[in-house]
């Protein structure tokens, strides 16, 4: 069988250094969320990335309108 065709379809992959502790939290977590490790991971880094724009956006506002809908994206990002 051709190496190729078993690779058809999949996504590449990398290897990433972490500590054995952190591999096993990180893994604890998927495992109670029902995901892969990979899913996982994604889900932590949207996270991450909506908390750091919100961070910036609050920065930002001034306005009474702004701060409304800024503490509704807030409110959002915490409930995930």
């Amino acid at each position: 069988m051709d190496s190729s065709c078993i690779l058809n379809g999949m996504q590449e992959t990398a290897t990433v250094r972490v500590s054995r502790e952190t591999r096993d939290r990180l893994r604890e977590m998927a495992v109670s969320d029902g995901v892969t490790l990979d899913e996982e991971i994604k889900r932590l880094l949207r996270k991450e990335r909506q908390r750091r724009i919100g961070d910036a956006l609050a920065a930002l506002a001034s306005d009474p309108d702004d701060e409304s809908w800024l503490r509704l994206g807030v409110e959002t990002v915490a409930a995930e």
